[in-house]
């Protein structure tokens, strides 16, 4: 338990003076992300449909329960700006709303303080009172509605038409049709960034988020399957000429992502997606241990970033009270991962660096969530660890895939280890079957995943989610995991 305490007190000192080192950089530019961003994402628990109303009040829950443990983006997730009518989903067509340069504007029957051309600025500006802040989710390209319409590009730095060649361009200029985004074809398609109108609508569309008051921005279609080194370029361009409200720049989805692929694009991005969409079941969780085992081996966790660092994303935390996947309905039902499945999903998140980015209705947030999305020694390793890999010299049972095609089918066991600040070891045993499973590991192969340690033989720990104190282990550190389960220590073996 003193172990537990001196987590609780290095988290909370860290991230108060890591506050008060930002507001006192007197007027430096600090390095952006430097530690994996943090926040609560609309998608989850209210798909498409959230409105103002939802959303203040539930930026200003954050704002009042999550702020002071590192939780400090609040982010609309997409299609603000589809109209709330008969028949709309998420691959609707002609039911969008856009200004007279097809920029997307939000739907103000949900967002009425975008009235009047204010687009998200009033908003903003109630979550940055709130101590937040703010961010949006994007398509890439250009819709097929502005496509449709033929809309003029707009010049951003000349305030008017876009005007090469003696001529002024229009949206059908700069589409290319035959690259629909593939999850969403009647909605949005790629643009040719080579041509001067295109680099301008971006920079237009992207200043224009600048203006409203946008910290942060997800660009969904971009990545993965989807990837667009052309537009990821000109956009990060522009974040990266943002000196007076920085931007983090985020990258979806992750399906079919691999370490090379994120090497093309992690300098220009702060975090990008890993994996498809994460829901609220065991193959989704599961599928994430070989895909964060590569990030880490390729030394992906805290590489170079946009004007600062980048991370990869295992996607947001379905935890909670939640909705579905293109649903028109807000959120009503529980989260259906077992709590000993939550509890390994906040730990390999953890373990891997990744951003936590609940998605949960935090108007309905539980006792039981509250704790585990916000346990200190989760969010340490979250933010300070180092050393970040999986742990091969483990026993217990049928050891598991390690391959890519272990995905959602994985079994047998895992383990992830990490060093903390204090000197401590971090280790984490994942159980992966279908039935209770004892797994352990000598204390001699710690050092082979630490070069440079000197180890005692022995080890004082402590496991974190059951708080019990193992006192000192000679040899070997072991436990039974229980099904989908883990056990996590934070072992001091110097």
């Amino acid at each position: 338990m003193k172990l537990f305490a001196l987590c609780n007190l290095c988290f909370f000192s860290s991230l108060f003076l890591y506050r008060i080192a930002s507001a006192n950089a007197g007027g430096r530019e600090t390095e952006h992300a430097i530690l994996p961003p943090r926040g609560w994402n609309s998608y989850d628990s209210f798909c498409w449909i959230i409105s103002e109303q939802d959303f203040l009040q539930s930026a200003d829950i954050v704002a009042k329960r999550l702020l002071p443990h590192g939780y400090e983006y609040v982010v609309v997730d997409y299609l603000w700006y589809r109209k709330k009518v008969k028949d709309a989903h998420i691959d609707s067509e002609g039911m969008d709303l856009i200004d007279e340069w097809g920029r997307m504007v939000p739907d103000p029957d949900r967002w009425p303080s975008s009235k009047g051309g204010k687009g998200f600025t009033e908003v903003a500006n109630k979550v940055h009172d709130m101590g937040l802040k703010f961010g949006i989710h994007v398509m890439k390209g250009i819709s097929n509605q502005a496509v449709n319409a033929n809309t003029l590009i707009y010049d951003y730095d000349k305030k008017g038409p876009y005007t090469e060649a003696g001529r002024q361009w229009r949206a059908q200029d700069i589409a290319i049709k035959e690259k629909p985004c593939a999850w969403m074809p009647h909605g949005f398609m790629a643009i040719n960034t080579k041509l001067g109108a295109g680099r301008a609508f971006l920079r237009s569309l992207h200043k224009q988020y600048a203006d409203w008051g946008v910290d942060f921005v997800k660009h969904d279609c971009a990545f993965g399957d989807d990837l667009d080194e052309g537009e990821i370029s000109v956009v990060s361009e522009v974040f990266k000429g943002q000196h007076n409200r920085p931007i983090i720049y985020s990258l979806s989805p992750g399906t079919s992502a691999a370490p090379d692929m994120a090497q093309k694009i992690n300098g220009l991005a702060n975090m990008y997606r890993v994996t498809g969409d994460d829901w609220d079941s065991w193959p989704d969780v599961a599928a994430h241990f070989s895909v964060a085992r590569d990030f880490a081996a390729a030394n992906m966790i805290g590489s170079q970033g946009l004007k600062g660092r980048s991370w990869p994303d295992l996607d947001m935390l379905p935890l909670g009270w939640l909705t579905d996947a293109n649903s028109t309905q807000g959120p009503y039902r529980a989260c259906k991962l077992t709590l000993d499945e939550q509890k390994t999903q906040m730990t390999l998140w953890a373990m891997a660096k990744s951003p936590l980015m609940f998605g949960g209705d935090v108007r309905k947030l539980d006792d039981t969530t509250y704790g585990l999305i916000t346990n200190p020694t989760i969010l340490e390793i979250d933010h300070y660890s180092s050393n970040n890999k999986e742990f091969p010299y483990i026993n217990g049972g049928k050891e598991g895939a390690t391959g890519p095609s272990a995905g959602a089918n994985a079994t047998g066991v895992r383990s992830w280890i990490a060093t903390g600040r204090q000197g401590e070891i971090y280790l984490a045993f994942f159980n992966l079957n279908k039935a209770k499973t004892a797994i352990s590991a000598e204390i001699a192969d710690l050092g082979k995943a630490l070069p440079g340690w000197k180890l005692n033989p022995s080890c004082k720990g402590t496991e974190i989610w059951s708080g019990k104190d193992f006192g000192v282990m000679q040899k070997s550190v072991s436990t039974e995991v229980e099904t989908h389960g883990c056990a996590l220590f934070v072992l001091n073996c110097k």
